[in-house]
């Protein structure tokens, strides 16, 4: 576990130069959700006092009159966002292909390698995408039966204890199919550019496969990153609440920080290819048995 660990980070720092192209690609993606709300926020505090004072705090009061002077554009935002969150996801999707390939070959880690295993692996990685998508609807229709559910029983319960504890553990097993359905769906990815097949659903089932046979070791790996990913945002949010908001310069170092945020949660996501990679080829390589004849002194 530990050399597959030190090859993975080591896979990540050699090919930190896909960085850059990710975090533009990220700033891209909030330029567009953000110029509808900069405009008309420009639009109504440009030429109002309670701009200074929110700087200071927030203004429910004023938040009432910009919901109802800009319901219009606001009611328009969910779609807005959605279509940003499709684009996104695709993108991420053909940049997740080039990012198996180069692991999978290290030595072929040029920027036309990467485009090139993006190409070759986005239409079977979006059928993947497709029905990992259908399991996690279905997982969110059952975990919101069981609230409804939970609610029925203890309609006319005071069992308040009882009930927290539900849905504490309804939240915990939605967290665990989660995790689980996003290994399944990276390692079907992983295994089919690895094996360079193309039926989705056969890479599925290998993936199954794969992970039942090594459960433990899986996981383990997957949690691990996902927990350096879980330190590195609770270690953000602990310092963002000890900047101040006045005066206006402190800004500045509340972007900075967040922008070394998603820098380094683009590190946690390459990590999560790179172990994945680095862990399929290890357990999944052929064993060569040598038989051998004859006799020694």
């Amino acid at each position: 576990m530990k050399s597959i660990f030190v090859k993975s980070i080591r896979a990540v720092i050699y090919n930190s130069k896909f960085i850059l192209l990710f975090w533009a690609f990220n700033a891209l993606m909030a330029l567009v959700l953000s110029v509808p709300i900069f405009y008309i926020l420009t639009d109504n505090l440009s030429r109002s006092l309670i701009n200074d004072k929110l700087m200071s705090g927030f203004d429910y009061t004023w938040y009432i009159q910009f919901q109802n002077l800009y319901k219009l554009h606001i009611e328009q935002m969910p779609l807005s966002i959605a279509f940003v969150v499709g684009i996104y996801t695709l993108v991420q999707t053909f940049f997740l292909g080039g990012l198996i390939s180069i692991f999978n070959l290290p030595q072929k880690n040029l920027y036309v390698d990467f485009f090139y295993g993006g190409v070759k692996y986005f239409y079977r990685f979006t059928k993947v995408l497709l029905v990992t998508l259908i399991f996690y609807t279905f997982v969110f229709l059952i975990i919101d039966w069981l609230g409804n559910l939970i609610s029925t029983i203890f309609a006319d319960s005071e069992n308040e204890l009882f009930e927290f504890v539900l849905r504490l553990l309804t939240y915990l097993l939605l967290i665990f199919f989660i995790g689980i359905i996003t290994i399944i769906s990276d390692y079907s990815k992983v295994s089919l550019a690895i094996n360079d097949k193309k039926e989705a659903i056969k890479g599925i089932f290998t993936a199954i496969k794969f992970i039942k046979n090594n459960f433990n070791i899986a996981f383990i790996f997957f949690l691990i990153v996902a927990i350096l990913g879980a330190t590195g945002a609770v270690l953000y949010n602990f310092i963002e609440k000890e900047i101040p908001r006045t005066p206006g310069y402190f800004l500045i170092l509340s972007f900075v920080l967040q922008q070394m945020l998603i820098i380094f949660r683009l590190y946690i996501r390459m990590l999560f290819a790179s172990t994945e990679v680095s862990l399929y080829k290890d357990l999944s390589a052929e064993q060569l048995h040598v038989e051998l004849k004859g006799e020694f002194n």
